[in-house]
């Protein structure tokens, strides 16, 4: 899937709307999570991972690295409404040259959007920390609290996730034991995206970045304009 015709196309039908400007927005924000931003990694990882090979594609639209972190306490009222509940959950892609990579998702569990991602190279709480990183910048100043709900994979039962998850205004939540109704946003979603990507196949993350941005891209703009 080249990414460039992707937008193009999806300009034509999209480009003066108000969720146009929103997914360009997300678009413009950097989803990579670099080697030296995880606190753990195996060396093995470490050693055979490039991370100058991990970047989104040099095409003048995406990814501006974005600084800074939201502080707790901006929240004036810390009232729940239905479009502030979240879920998260990561997926797994293969590539013929560069092993796996992963995607973190945030999905919004009332219209079910990706209202946020990030990619890497280690499954890892970090992954979180970066998706919410972007969540919150396009927020701009939005610090309302939000409740986020996970799985109860052992990543989001780990200190460094309630770490990273502390450091932003978020309520955690986790599924109930044997329970699976509850996180069926998540799992609809990445089973909906293998349908998507069929017998599509990675030679490197580039490839792996390019298809899964664009797929991310014309999943919403599906979703928002039914």
């Amino acid at each position: 899937m080249d990414f460039r015709y992707t937008l193009q196309e999806l300009a034509f039908t999209y480009k003066d709307t108000e969720e146009w400007d929103r997914q360009m927005r997300l678009l413009s924000l950097n989803p990579i999570l670099y080697l030296e931003e995880y606190k753990t990694l195996p060396e093995d990882i470490y050693l055979w991972k490039q991370d100058e090979e991990l970047h989104p594609a040099a095409d003048g639209f995406i990814r501006l690295q974005t600084e800074g972190t939201p502080e707790k306490d901006h929240c004036p009222d810390k009232v729940y409404y239905p479009k502030n509940a979240y879920c998260v959950g990561i997926g797994t892609y293969k590539t013929s040259e560069d092993g796996e990579i992963y995607l973190c998702v945030l999905l919004n569990s009332e219209s079910r959007t990706v209202d946020a991602y990030s990619f890497g190279v280690y499954r890892s709480p970090e992954l979180v920390g970066k998706a919410l990183e972007n969540f919150f910048c396009l927020r701009e100043g939005n610090t309302c609290e939000i409740s986020l709900l996970s799985s109860r994979n052992a990543i989001f039962q780990s200190e460094t996730y309630a770490g990273i998850l502390a450091a932003y205004p978020v309520r955690a939540r986790m599924t109930e034991k044997g329970s699976h109704g509850q996180a069926a946003v998540v799992s609809t979603y990445f089973s909906q995206l293998m349908r998507r990507k069929g017998k599509q196949s990675f030679f490197g993350w580039q490839d792996a970045i390019d298809w899964l941005t664009a797929d991310i891209l014309k999943y919403n703009l599906s979703r928002t304009s039914r």
